[in-house]
């Protein structure tokens, strides 16, 4: 099923004055605690089973745990291999540093979060009514991405962008609905560049990059300081083969393309939890996180601030099953009950042929471009196909989940709503998607 998803996966898809040096982590004893243990126990699994290749960063009550890469191949010579000193597209996570931005030039009375977006761009269509925390919040009401766009979108400038930004049409009246959107992040990056009078990757090397110590950290683009030193390079898997997958595709807008290292990115999150900060950037279970990821790369950074810990997870190969990982990692951190990543192999059951009717239906995925997948049933099984093309016989795992590869954890599960009617939760690269019946 993998080739028809790939097109689709680019969408998806603090300083601390206690913080020990890199050196003092390699001098430190031998002997390792019961918590780095844990971890390196855990991700020498999931590299074992050929699903983790990247870099991993822990700290805990102001003490580094844990600071190791991990490589599917040892040869330095492999397109894989990586080290602690390697510098990670990190995608979406610099949509947490332009909300950060905007935080501190709210602080600093340079905006105001509630101004409407006709203060920046007087002529955008439902301008009067779209906020700053509208396009923070992806409340906005704007699409996921750009529509319609001639040419590479990669190509495209700022001005660029914003024009067809505004060409946009909104998915739901702003401020009533939840939508993700890129789009609205660029226009973001595009108001920073505005009160700045800078690009966005400057200002964010001005004032991020430089004063928190992020040596390491820069942009592709825009930037007036070229600071690629040792880039690693993005993985896929094709028809059973590790294969590199450029860092830059054609259909990728250039504006936040940034890149950065585990240790700076712990820069920034000792940084971003310290007060006046972390009760503006913090979510309801006060923790201050952000994902992203593209075409062969997957990253999170994470910190909780009731917990007192940080993590960094880099990935150059998206095979890692990365929400799971992710869920592990804060057990581990908080001394919850977790498993260590094992070989799958899941058993089909048969159910009744009554049942897989109900779960017939075209279903839409917002997140995914509004991509639609058709259920039909045939020869008693639950079949899927795309732009009327069969892609995938399911297997039952029980009577309302379903997989393909039974080594594989990705699976289709359908949910009854309120009304009756069903919704599939999709899994793919260890994300979890949506699907909306028509």
């Amino acid at each position: 099923m993998k080739q028809f998803f790939i097109f689709f996966l680019s969408s998806l898809l603090l300083i601390s004055c206690k913080e020990k040096s890199n050196k003092g982590y390699k001098n430190k004893p031998l002997v390792k605690s019961e918590l780095e243990e844990k971890i390196d126990t855990y991700f020498s699994a999931l590299t074992k089973l050929k699903k983790f290749n990247g870099v991993i960063y822990a700290l805990k009550n102001d003490t580094e745990v844990i600071h190791k890469a991990y490589n599917l191949d040892s040869s330095k010579k492999s397109t894989t291999h990586i080290s602690i000193e390697s510098q990670f597209d990190i995608h979406s996570v610099s949509k947490l540093m332009s909300h950060y931005l905007i935080v501190k030039f709210e602080l600093d009375g340079k905006l105001n979060k509630n101004q409407t977006l006709n203060e920046y761009i007087p002529d955008f269509p439902k301008g009067n009514i779209i906020t700053i925390d509208m396009l923070l919040n992806h409340t906005s009401g704007l699409p996921r991405g750009l529509d319609n766009v001639e040419g590479d979108e990669i190509n495209l400038s700022s001005d660029q962008i914003i024009e067809y930004a505004k060409k946009q049409e909104l998915l739901f009246k702003p401020g009533t609905d939840t939508q993700y959107s890129n789009v609205g992040y660029e226009i973001i990056y595009f108001i920073i560049q505005k009160i700045s009078k800078k690009t966005f990757a400057q200002c964010l090397s001005d004032e991020v990059f430089k004063p928190l110590g992020m040596k390491n950290s820069g942009a592709h683009f825009y930037l007036n300081e070229k600071n690629i030193q040792n880039l690693a390079k993005n993985h896929e898997k094709e028809d059973s083969i590790i294969v590199p997958v450029d860092n830059i595709l054609k259909d990728e807008l250039k504006t936040a393309r940034i890149f950065s290292t585990a240790h700076d990115l712990n820069k920034f999150l000792n940084h971003i939890k310290i007060e006046p900060y972390a009760s503006l950037l913090k979510n309801e279970d006060n923790v201050i996180e952000k994902s992203g990821g593209s075409d062969g790369i997957r990253v999170e950074i994470y910190t909780h601030l009731d917990h007192n810990y940080n993590f960094v997870l880099l990935c150059n190969y998206e095979e890692i099953p990365f929400q799971k990982t992710i869920d592990d990692f804060t057990k581990i951190l908080e001394k919850k009950a977790y498993e260590i990543p094992k070989e799958i192999n899941r058993k089909q059951i048969v159910i009744p042929e009554s049942l897989l009717t109900k779960y017939i239906g075209t279903y839409a995925f917002s997140d995914m471009g509004n991509l639609e997948l058709t259920f039909k049933v045939e020869n008693k099984n639950l079949t899927i196909y795309q732009d009327g093309e069969l892609i995938a016989t399911l297997k039952a795992a029980s009577e309302n989940t379903f997989f393909d590869d039974p080594k594989e954890p990705e699976s289709f599960e359908f949910i009854e709503s309120e009304n009756g009617d069903f919704y599939v939760m999709m899994g793919w690269k260890g994300v979890k998607l949506k699907g909306i019946k028509n």
